[in-house]
């Protein structure tokens, strides 16, 4: 597989972070580790069990025709949903959350409404009303993404100011008791960090749909050794780090442009801190690791300045393949355990996920399983992060018809109670 990796380093930007420590990046542990689900607005698709959940995102809600009101997909779900939350909190004397998620991948006209004083006042006077007539809790923000275009949305090089300005608005809409969270991109970008942390609660890595095959779209780490938290403050003294990318797979044809980051993450510097601090052992590199890992999202998102405990870490329960290619073991998978057709199943050791191999043992899908999902549980544990996040909870209900709900991804059951038997135990 390696011979898929043509490297090319991209511009170094100089960060000035004078005087910063290994204190930089420590903060409070949370007292307590939620679990965030998304769960989509489809007929028919099964109802969540908050047992096993703390906060509940519904998908989505996205902005209007109009610019200046929120549309709620599958209005008679939602609020079936809200009204399940509110009876299981008012029988169990609990607190579990909901909030409506607003964007999406592909969902546009957020760059109209906040570049327009008016649209951004009535869009944000609507959340305010959604969260109060209904009884939920907050807003959670899924623009993909402020100045980018890449979804095939409108955008504006002033989306990134423009966001800023409908954070706070909302903040001060909402009010301090209510919650206000958004999902990112695994590299930090397409947001203003500095100005926009204060008036968020936290963010959802969506630390996902980092690449395509030959590699994995969700990997943990890239080393077998630990670079989170010891070398962060390190290698940001150097003034640089960087990620090297693919310029000639599809990977850089898909995502390429959207990964660019300020933030570098330099394998050499790695590999020579891995070695210095460590073996020889701690530089075994995962072959399945491609554009980002989960371990240097969490990464780019503490140098960018969230604290760990603003952190959920994201967890995809689908498979993913490359170049929209389709394969004879997925029906067979399902059904019996095994991919058959000269397909294996591995498990990659350092990157701690499971994929499907060819005949040649290169990775065809990459996919979830129980043991990988736990995996990611005790690493956003250990990290001392807020928690952990889900897209989305009806792909892996643990249900029958959970199976027929998406045909072009690989169910999981079980991975639901896999995150609730981690992050809701003793930490």
């Amino acid at each position: 597989m390696r011979g898929y990796l043509n490297l090319v380093a991209i511009s170094i930007v100089i960060l000035s972070l004078a005087g910063c420590s290994s204190s930089a990046m420590e903060s409070e542990v949370p007292s307590e580790n939620v679990i965030v689900a998304y769960i989509s607005g489809g007929e028919g698709k099964p109802l969540p069990d908050f047992d096993k959940i703390t906060h509940l995102n519904y998908a989505f809600g996205r902005v209007s025709e109009t610019f200046n009101s929120v549309d709620i997909e599958n209005p008679a779900r939602f609020i079936q949903v809200a009204q399940l939350k509110n009876r299981y909190n008012a029988d169990n004397n609990a607190d579990k959350k909901m909030q409506l998620s607003i964007g999406g991948w592909g969902s546009g006209r957020f760059s109209e409404m906040v570049a327009d004083s008016a649209f951004r006042n009535a869009f944000v006077a609507d959340c305010k009303r959604i969260v109060e007539e209904y009884g939920i809790d907050g807003i959670d923000l899924d623009w993909e993404y402020p100045s980018s275009g890449v979804a095939g949305i409108s955008s504006s090089p002033d989306d990134i100011d423009n966001y800023t300005l409908l954070v706070r608005e909302l903040r001060a809409a909402l009010g301090p008791d209510r919650l206000l969270t958004m999902a990112t991109i695994c590299t930090a970008r397409f947001m203003d960090v500095k100005a926009i942390e204060p008036y968020m609660d936290f963010f959802n890595i969506m630390s996902y749909d980092m690449a395509v095959a030959p590699y994995h779209h969700a990997p943990l780490k890239r080393f077998k050794g630990n670079i989170l938290i010891d070398s962060l403050a390190a290698n940001l003294r150097m003034g640089f780090a960087g990620l090297e990318y693919m310029s000639d797979s599809a990977v850089a044809q898909q995502y390429g442009e959207m990964y660019r980051t300020p933030v570098y993450l330099n394998l050499d510097f790695f590999r020579q801190f891995l070695l210095k601090n460590g073996s020889e052992a701690d530089l075994e590199e995962s072959p399945a690791a491609g554009q980002c890992t989960a371990e240097e999202a969490v990464m780019m998102h503490l140098a960018a300045g969230i604290p760990a405990s603003k952190l959920t870490l994201g967890m995809p329960f689908y498979g993913k393949s490359g170049g929209g290619a389709n394969y004879p073991f997925e029906g067979r998978l399902r059904e019996t355990g095994e991919p058959g057709d000269g397909y294996t199943i591995v498990f990659d050791e350092v990157a701690q996920v499971p994929y499907i191999a060819d005949a040649e043992g290169n990775l065809v899908y990459g996919f979830e399983n129980e043991q990988s999902i736990r995996a990611k549980c005790r690493f956003a544990k250990e990290h001392g992060l807020l928690g952990a996040m889900y897209w989305e909870y009806c792909i892996d209900a643990g249900r029958p018809e959970a199976d027929s709900l998406r045909p072009d991804m690989l169910s999981r059951n079980g991975l639901i109670d896999a995150v609730a038997g981690e992050m809701l135990s003793a930490k």
